[in-house]
């Protein structure tokens, strides 16, 4: 049996009314240099090579559908929301693959304005990056800590920090130890971990320069919590290496996973693994592909990112809009 009678899926029509459940009553300054959009987060457009500099200095109050047209689309957008819909008093996000942190970084600030008491984690390997996760927790109020060193290092560390948002510089695996990652240009977001000790090229084939990265396990980003509402996972092809070793640990400890897909091998080998553990797929959208001359791997055919946002029955607090009525 695949799925469960449980929640029901999240059709398009009813995505402006979840994004409304995020919008600000009062919207920050924009200075002149961020983008504020209408949930309230401001973003530092000069700070993303890829992002439209007329955005900058500009507050956009309408709901992103079908995108935002410099951060995502609308479904990464709702799995913040749902996850968001509790009566707990605490809020926790952990984003993997993190970028510049906009997941964290929003779902700590909107959780402290609902009252919550917030934290996050955002893990991100490149080390330029990783300062754009702060600069970007920094732009927002919300007080991040970077966390380095040796695996080992790193695990002690997440234990003992405090702050809301821990930005771990480090590339999320299954086990402790050290992979390459390439050095990227400014506006490359595509970069992804390598097994090989001395890799040739990446996974699209690109000859590139790699460097040591130490590694981070979901044991140290949700072992220590009693649940992580929403898990973000986007790793350029590599999810299934993180998520699958890490099922039982994230059955017991996620409301609610969201995962950038980057290939449909990924994508099917998601729905037949999670579907048959009573999981439910409550959005997705297909990666697209062009196969096009030769590549090292089926993700460097990829010419656009998919989404998956996925809902475990173990928790019981789901918000209504997902909740399958049996009265």
């Amino acid at each position: 049996m695949y799925g469960n009678g449980l929640h029901l899926p999240i059709y398009p029509a009813r995505v402006p009314e979840i994004l409304e459940t995020l919008r600000a009553t009062d919207l920050p300054d924009n200075n002149g240099i961020f983008c504020v959009d209408w949930a309230g987060i401001r973003t530092r457009i000069a700070m993303l090579p890829w992002a439209p500099m007329r955005f900058a200095g500009t507050t956009r109050t309408r709901i992103p559908v079908p995108s935002d047209g410099y951060r995502s689309e609308a479904e990464e957008y709702v799995g913040l929301a749902i996850s968001l819909i509790n009566e707990k008093e605490t809020y926790r996000i952990v984003e993997v693959g993190a970028g510049w942190a906009p997941w964290a970084v929003m779902g700590i600030v909107l959780a402290r304005r609902q009252g919550k008491r917030a934290s996050g984690i955002a893990v991100e390997a490149d080390p330029l990056r990783a300062t754009w996760c702060l600069q970007h927790a920094a732009d927002n109020n919300v007080d991040a800590e970077l966390i380095s060193g040796t695996p080992m290092q790193i695990a002690a560390a997440l234990s003992a920090s405090t702050a809301e948002l821990r930005v771990v510089q480090a590339a999320g695996w299954a086990s402790l130890t050290t992979l390459r990652f390439p050095v990227l240009d400014d506006a490359d977001m595509g970069g992804a971990v390598n097994e090989a000790v001395t890799p040739e090229m990446d996974y699209r084939g690109a000859h590139l320069e790699h460097f040591d990265v130490p590694t981070v396990t979901l044991n140290s980003l949700l072992g220590d919590d009693d649940s992580t509402d929403l898990l973000h996972v986007d790793l350029q092809g590599m999810e299934l290496e993180v998520i699958l070793p890490g099922t039982e640990l994230i059955e017991s400890k996620v409301r609610f996973m969201a995962v950038g897909t980057h290939n449909r091998y990924v994508e099917g080998q998601l729905q037949q693994h999670f579907l048959k553990r009573e999981w439910a797929l409550l959005m997705e959208s297909p990666s697209t592909a062009v196969f096009d001359g030769v590549r090292p791997t089926l993700t460097g055919f990829t010419t656009q990112d998919g989404n998956q946002l996925w809902a475990n029955s173990r928790f019981r607090d789901t918000p209504p809009v997902i909740y399958r009525d049996r009265s």
